[in-house]
């Protein structure tokens, strides 16, 4: 008897627990959809919600057009008493950027009678599609359609935001869309100066078989740079190229190169070398300033300039005020040439500091608007359709 019950006992363990394990995938299934559509419903919420003060702020500010001092006083304001009430999320840097959300984007609502996760503003009248659609084809505002536009957050928006140029912007969020990017991405993409690349180059293909192999960094710091192409068009380069490219046409154009940089300069070394510890540092380009009686360290960026910059030039300057200078002359100076510059960012990592540094843009000469917006056209439809 006692034989017969445990083997009853064990038949029902095994029967219930190959009824949990047939049930785990659909319930997991239905738990992670639920989450997704919470996150998501949340995060929509959250950029409707940015967009709306914005629109609010912005017309406030347009019953005063002659006061310029009037939307300060009021952002400030506003900030001072909804931190009060909601916390720093709301801090007057924030609402300036809900502010510009506004003005740079425009988000279409959903339809009446339509399942949607969000309804208009109070006061506005649902639009189809077509309405809203006509009502910004006059202007640059992008068009933020949630039903496909879902998985951008209020980080994405903030770091396009950050573009000043429409067609840039356009074109980082038309990719962000189509490629899902997540933040880290297109914060990747837009410091590789990817639409400057595509505006360059001959041989859209070729650029986007490269971006492919690429792949995003598990890591991105500043050693991802070095990776990437420079953009300096008088060095004859086309197509997609790589650092070495670069760096043999800098040789063959060096004459052109330094008469960009200005008089005086006299070149020494490329891929200028350092050993620190035990690890193997390279300074992009090392030149001597007749005028100035001291060694000029070069660092190419093809993205912005941030802190990182600051921190590694800082190190390359250290090194040769130890190894290479010599007595009567002046100590090094670093230059730091990037494709774009925020006068904050600069203005404050350079106000204090052992080391003189300048930061300097480069520029890129683009295309005529027409041929411009065939090849960003063209990129995007290659990346969509996988014709590599």
């Amino acid at each position: 008897m006692k034989t017969k019950e445990t083997r009853i006992t064990k038949g029902h363990i095994a029967s219930v627990t190959a009824a949990v394990a047939a049930l785990l995938p659909e319930i997991r299934s239905l738990i992670e959809s639920a989450r997704h559509r919470a996150i998501t419903a949340a995060n929509l919420s959250m950029v409707s919600l940015y967009w709306n003060i914005g629109r609010i702020i912005n017309t406030e500010v347009q019953k005063a057009p002659g006061r310029a001092d009037y939307g300060s006083q009021i952002v400030e304001r506003l900030a001072a008493k909804l931190n009060q009430d909601y916390g720093r999320g709301f801090s007057a840097p924030n609402l300036w950027d809900m502010k510009r959300f506004h003005a740079a984007f425009q988000i279409l609502q959903p339809v009446a009678g339509e399942s949607a996760i969000l309804s208009p503003p109070a006061g506005e009248s649902a639009l189809t599609p077509t309405t809203r659609t006509q009502a910004i084809a006059s202007d640059d505002s992008l068009l933020v359609d949630f039903s496909k536009h879902f998985h951008l957050g209020w980080s994405h928006y903030r770091i396009l935001l950050g573009i000043p140029d429409p067609r840039q912007r356009r074109f980082y969020f038309d990719q962000a869309c189509a490629q899902r990017w997540s933040k880290r991405e297109l914060h990747r993409q837009i410091a590789g100066a990817l639409f400057e690349r595509v505006a360059l180059s001959g041989n859209t293909r070729a650029l986007v078989a490269l971006e492919r192999k690429k792949g995003p960094p598990e890591i991105s710091d500043y050693r991802d740079a070095f990776k990437d192409p420079y953009l300096l068009d008088f060095l004859g380069l086309t197509g997609a190229y790589s650092e070495k490219d670069l760096e043999a046409a800098i040789i063959s154009n060096l004459q052109q190169f330094l008469t960009e940089l200005g008089s005086d300069f006299c070149f020494i070394r490329r891929q200028y070398p350092m050993r620190i510890d035990d690890e193997d540092y390279s300074l992009d380009l090392l030149f001597y300033h007749r005028s100035l009686c001291c060694l000029v360290a070069v660092d190419l960026k093809i993205g912005p300039f941030i802190a990182a910059d600051k921190g590694q030039m800082d190190l390359y300057l250290s090194w040769l005020k130890r190894h290479e200078w010599r007595a009567r002359e002046n100590e090094p100076v670093g230059l730091i040439l990037c494709t774009s510059k925020k006068r904050q960012h600069v203005e404050l990592l350079l106000a204090h500091g052992p080391h003189k540094m300048l930061v300097s843009e480069y520029l890129t000469k683009l295309p005529d608007k027409k041929v411009l917006e065939e090849r960003l056209k063209l990129y995007g439809r290659l990346l969509a359709e996988g014709e590599i």
